[in-house]
């Protein structure tokens, strides 16, 4: 295993952030033009013979404008934002295993949408205005739990904190398992689909929802980015050099869980994003916040539009070259996520201890 001591680190410059963001972006550039094209039984010709504005496209265009292209864009912000959620949440609690899905948050988040839409249940409109807010509501539970435990002692041990939203996490589980049980056969459907989690979107509505979102939570993160590396040292010695701890860490919070809020109304609770890239980002490219916060956007997009296409076409490809399956319709994005990251959270954890 390759090893840096005895050599000391590069020093980040803007070059460097500028260069690695660029290869980052390159990546999503190839992943966002190759997975729309591939797979699927439309007519690429037909269907690239239409512009996207245009009123009279033909049912191939229709599909590859207003599904599949919208579905990799979410794909990008949704996974960058998580990731980006996973990169706060680390930073704070000092700990590389805390995680929106792990902490909660994404758990409360979920329960607030299924009320929503047993609320909502057939008035579309309703729910359409109805759902965010509740998914904020539902986030908001967790989020004001940790923000009182970081309050009253940063000196808390972190397991505490992780511990702590795994109980709150099965405790979410338990009440939209009792939800579901109470609501007809429908609303079992949809909340049982939805809670898979999934980027199957048709249009850009949410697109143009959750963009402006998650560009200011970036903006956010790149200014505490320097307050970012002191609070994952500790608190005394980012006091000592400038840094209000309180103020940081509950702006952090609050940024980390809107964010984390946003994405699930959209796409369901999907785990282990925030816990898998930023960790793996950190083993590559070294600790410091300023470079790891664009790369965990960029590179957060680029692992869920990757894993969304495993399940989106990963069967059917694979029946193409000839395996025997009885059927290719798609894996939730979620399912793929969680097979991915239950490993990786039992490599960190075995890791850590030793």
């Amino acid at each position: 295993m390759m090893t840096n001591v005895g050599r000391p680190p590069r020093a980040l410059t803007l070059a460097r952030v500028l260069m690695h963001a660029t290869i980052g972006l390159a990546a999503a550039v190839a992943i966002c033009v190759a997975a729309p094209l591939i797979g699927g039984n439309i007519k690429l010709a037909a269907a690239l013979a239409n512009a996207p504005w245009d009123s009279a496209m033909n049912p191939d265009a229709m599909i590859f404008w207003s599904t599949r292209i919208p579905r990799v864009l979410l794909g990008l912000i949704v996974g960058g934002s998580l990731a980006l959620s996973g990169l706060i949440f680390q930073a704070i609690l000092r700990n590389p295993l805390a995680e929106p899905y792990i902490l909660g948050i994404s758990g409360g988040a979920a329960l607030g949408r299924m009320i929503a839409t047993i609320i909502a249940f057939g008035g579309q409109v309703v729910f359409f205005f109805l759902a965010p807010f509740a998914c904020f509501a539902g986030a908001l539970v967790p989020m004001l739990i940790l923000m009182t435990l970081a309050a009253r002692s940063r000196s808390v041990s972190t397991v505490t904190i992780l511990l702590g939203g795994v109980i709150l996490n099965v405790f979410f589980s338990a009440l939209i398992l009792l939800l579901q049980y109470f609501a007809d056969l429908a609303q079992v459907r949809q909340m049982f689909l939805w809670c898979m989690g999934a980027l199957d979107i048709v249009g850009y509505t949410q697109i143009a929802v959750v963009l402006p979102i998650a560009l200011a939570a970036f903006i956010v993160v790149a200014c505490h980015a320097r307050a970012m590396n002191l609070l994952s040292l500790d608190d005394g010695t980012a006091t000592h050099l400038g840094v209000n701890v309180r103020r940081g860490v509950n702006t952090l919070l609050w940024t980390g869980s809107i964010l984390t809020a946003a994405m699930v109304a959209v796409s369901g609770p999907i785990g282990f994003v925030g816990l898998i890239v930023p960790h793996s980002l950190r083993l590559i490219f070294g600790s410091d916040n300023r470079l790891l916060g664009p790369l965990s956007l960029i590179y957060g997009g680029v692992f869920l539009v990757v894993c969304d296409f495993i399940g989106w076409r990963g069967m059917e490809l694979m029946q193409a070259a000839g395996m025997p399956l009885a059927q290719t319709s798609e894996i939730p994005v979620g399912v793929i996520t969680a097979i991915l990251g239950g490993p990786f959270f039992l490599y960190l954890l075995i890791t850590r201890q030793k």
